[in-house]
């Protein structure tokens, strides 16, 4: 940690005297003290992390530094770091400050919370964060000191104190255990559970242009686009996708003309629904905006036929709407809503969508109020029915594929954030199988893709922010989850 100039540290709030004259002589009032926040550890409930509060000559007072338990060097980089405390986004400060990306969180009574060197950062001054809430990755950006070690610097600040920096940094304590500062070092164990939504990370999609080849697309918290392939048994590196527009949540990805296309929707940070494109022998053109309807979403998209999508979003009033989109005619309608009563319906997640190989059946999935699974069916025949809601206790986004017919594989990442899997033999029939249930920590929305009806393989990340993998093969049982490393890391 680098030694933090005056200059470059936020200001300090003023502590106001109130003078009242009492029986006639100069009186101050002091302002009772007021409570500090209960914090947690700024890691994902669970992992064990490492503080060291001695070992820094640019440390001045109280600041800590962690590390995962059992790391070393840059191993811990762009691991997800939470709120320790629920509060506002105040300042924030990037690579070249002298905390390198840095945010701070106001909990109120002049209490905060410091979380520098990220590597990534995903709230901005004026954001609104709950304890639990990804905040950002695990860097070693420094303005002053580059070619520092990933690790997390973290200070509890009380600005309201009338202190300048270093003195207003306070002891700190997690889950009500005190640092030992004595020694200036001592393991925790994250407890950073509570009841607030698991913190999720940007999220990842995957499609097969043939059988043995997958595309994995994947946003960072930089608001990009990374794609990785997988062909003739091996990963290629990651590369970063053209950057003429910011784009957040979870991209859908759709492969057209027998594999010679593919194309990925996205939810721009301007909440207007973005669409990039690869067509083989000429690689990626730019993204394209979409128009001015806003999304509160990210989208699903499927393929009826090999020449057109339906895509799917959320809207401002939180209901699912669709638009069919024509490789030669661009939009053919205007965004509209789906099922008999989607009018009564609240979705509290981005939808998933998947279309029967024939092209004349839909399903549509999202998330209610309550967590539960809401599904609707759209046929050539009948056109769209109710939504039904199929009950369980889920977060996010679902993810949906098909091995074929009118069958479904429905993805779904539980609200204790393991990964559960719902099969479907027709479409309609959700109570002949149930839920099974993978275990596991994802800290993304799943996704999923078919080989055929040879295989399955669905993605998403770790706590570690790391892209993980499940697969299942025909005659053979689930694979264990394996790893495949940092998104963005081998780069191209």
């Amino acid at each position: 940690m680098s030694t933090p100039s005056t200059r470059n540290t936020p200001g300090v709030r003023s502590f106001l005297l109130v003078a009242a004259i009492v029986t006639s002589s100069l009186a101050v009032a002091t302002p009772a003290q007021a409570a500090a926040p209960s914090l947690e550890l700024p890691f994902v409930c669970g992992t064990s992390w490492d503080g060291n509060s001695g070992d820094s000559n640019a440390h001045r007072n109280k600041e800590i530094d962690f590390n995962a338990t059992g790391t070393k060097g840059d191993a811990d980089k762009g691991k997800p770091v939470v709120a320790a405390a629920a509060g506002t986004v105040r300042w924030e400060g990037g690579e070249n400050s002298d905390y390198g990306n840095y945010v701070e969180i106001d909990h109120g009574d002049g209490y905060s919370t410091l979380y520098a060197h990220l590597d990534q950062k995903s709230v901005g001054t004026g954001d609104t964060v709950q304890q639990g809430e990804l905040i950002g990755t695990v860097g070693n950006t420094d303005g002053n000191s580059p070619g520092i070690s990933a690790h997390l610097h973290f200070e509890f600040r009380n600005r309201g104190s009338g202190q300048s920096y270093p003195d207003y940094i306070r002891p700190a304590s997690f889950h009500g255990n005190p640092f030992d500062y004595a020694t200036g070092k001592e393991t925790f164990v994250s407890q950073n559970c509570g009841t607030q939504t698991p913190p999720t990370m940007p999220g990842v999609s995957s499609v097969s242009r043939a059988d043995g080849s997958i595309d994995v697309f994947a946003v960072t918290s930089d608001y990009r686009l990374k794609h990785r392939n997988f062909s003739a048994g091996k990963w290629s590196c990651w590369s970063t996708l053209p950057g003429n527009a910011k784009i957040k949540g979870d991209p859908a990805a759709v492969v057209s003309n027998n594999g010679n296309r593919i194309d990925v929707f996205a939810q721009g940070i301007d909440n207007r629904l973005k669409k990039l494109t690869w067509i083989a022998g000429q690689q990626w053109y730019d993204w394209a905006d979409l128009g001015t309807y806003a999304i509160t979403s990210s989208p699903a998209v499927t393929m009826r036929y090999d020449t057109g999508f339906d895509v799917f979003a959320r809207n401002a009033t939180n209901k699912i709407v669709y638009r069919h989109f024509s490789i030669a005619d661009g939009w053919v309608n205007d965004w509209a809503g789906i099922g008999d009563n989607w009018s009564t319906v609240t979705a509290t997640s981005a939808p998933a969508a998947v279309a029967s190989a024939d092209g004349t059946r839909m399903n549509v999935f999202t998330r209610a109020p309550d967590g539960s699974l809401l599904s609707v069916m759209w046929t050539s025949g009948a056109g769209w029915y109710n939504w039904a809601d199929r009950g369980g206790n889920y977060v996010g986004r679902p993810a949906v594929t098909t091995r074929g017919g009118t069958s479904l594989d429905l993805y779904l990442r539980h609200n204790d954030s393991s990964l559960v899997q719902w099969y479907s033999p027709d479409g309609a029939d959700f109570t002949t199988y149930k839920p099974q249930d993978f275990g596991g920590y994802i800290t993304t929305s799943p996704t999923a893709t078919t080989w055929g009806n040879q295989r399955m393989d669905v993605f998403s990340r770790n706590s570690n922010g790391d892209l993980i993998q499940k697969f299942w093969t025909a005659g053979n049982n689930w694979t264990p989850y394996i790893g495949l490393g940092p998104v963005g890391a081998p780069a191209c």
